[in-house]
């Protein structure tokens, strides 16, 4: 299938490291960047003397780069064009609002045989998770109402009592109020800024299901994700109620598997499972995929089997079968006990019958 790459990502950095990793040669790449002021130097030596920066109305390339100087008004014409939006949660500015840059990026392929299909590479922001988007709004405003009341008392003062007053405050220390013509001003702009830039680093990109569900809700259906619903969902909820299962089988497809276009790396997705439950990769790395479907995913029995496999005296491997298999505190008729030991004795091939007696030991 033929088609070319049209990548639009705010970031010239980005773009380069691209470029570097994937031994582009400069014939194959057209980068469209800023080139006003100062931002023609510095974004020529990000890439490199040997790529040059292009306009938008240069021949289409096998790969083309877009910074935002193209997200809007600038029409793109390329019949084999795939649309390509990064956002990249570590780099702030490449993260676009889903109703505004994101949708004008959307058209920027005027003639594509694929513009009806967005690939988006994205990974999550790191912010802490404390506050929510409506706390942060309601704070916001509260603020702003102080500023505006705040600004109304000062601006009361007759011109006089109001110059003097402004003329020994060395610095407003109030947000979004500034000094002009001898006035106190609320910027209630800087406040909407505020909430809007909250709202999608902190929100839309903090976690994948906010980012998805904002997607659908303008209108985007999701025809493929890579991203790990099983870690969001541990993640997101401390005291989410996952099962062994869920997330072995999970902690073996990323590891049998290659992320498709995602910033994310499986290896580190695997780390942060083998952090929050360590017996999945010891079961993973130690028994095998096939050892523990065999032993039905049952908690108890893994462990059972990973003590079995043990380089330790007989000894030591009964006692730490007895402490998985034994509740706690609790009295066991003995009968049972018998049972239960006699059972951990053929499960580490001790020709042995098991005695109540044996328990003292």
């Amino acid at each position: 299938m033929d088609y070319n790459l049209h990548i639009f990502v705010n970031s010239v950095e980005f773009i380069a490291k691209v470029i570097d990793l994937a031994k582009l040669a400069p014939e194959q790449v057209k980068t469209v960047c800023s080139t006003s002021g100062d931002n023609a130097e510095v974004n020529r030596r990000k890439l490199g003397k040997a790529y040059a920066i292009g306009q938008p109305s240069d021949p289409v390339r096998k790969i083309n780069f877009y910074t935002s100087t193209c997200f809007e008004g600038c029409d793109l014409y390329d019949e084999n064009g795939v649309t390509f939006i990064v956002s990249d949660g570590n780099k702030s500015h490449t993260l676009l609002d889903i109703s505004t840059l994101f949708t004008q990026i959307c058209g920027r392929l005027r003639d594509s045989k694929y513009k009806g299909e967005i690939i988006h590479v994205y990974s999550t922001t790191k912010y802490s998770r404390d506050v929510t988007l409506d706390e942060f709004v309601a704070a916001t405003k509260k603020t702003l109402r102080e500023a505006v009341q705040y600004a109304d008392e000062i601006n009361s003062l007759s011109d006089t009592a109001r110059k003097k007053t402004l003329s020994k405050i060395k610095y407003i220390n109030e947000q979004y109020v500034r000094i002009e013509d001898n006035r106190l001003i609320v910027d209630k702009n800087l406040a909407n800024m505020d909430i809007v830039n909250f709202k999608i680093c902190r929100h839309i990109y903090r976690t994948y299901v906010n980012l998805t569900s904002e997607l659908q809700r303008n209108g985007y259906t999701i025809t493929r994700h890579t991203f790990s619903e099983i870690i969001e969902k541990i993640e997101s909820n401390a005291n989410a109620r996952i099962t062994f299962k869920e997330l072995f089988d999970e902690y073996r497809r990323l590891k049998t598997t290659r992320p498709f276009f995602s910033l994310d790396n499986h290896e580190e997705l695997c780390a942060r499972i083998a952090v929050k439950y360590p017996l999945v990769k010891q079961a993973y790395d130690e028994l095998g995929t096939d050892k523990v479907q065999a032993l039905k995913y049952h908690v108890g029995n893994i462990r059972r089997e990973l003590t079995k496999q043990m380089r330790l005296p007989s000894e030591y491997k009964i006692v730490k079968m007895i402490d998985t298999v034994f509740p706690k505190q609790t009295l066991i008729p003995k009968s049972k006990a018998k049972t239960e030991l006699q059972r951990i004795y053929d499960d580490l091939g001790i020709r042995q019958t098991a005695k109540a007696a044996d328990l003292a030991k």
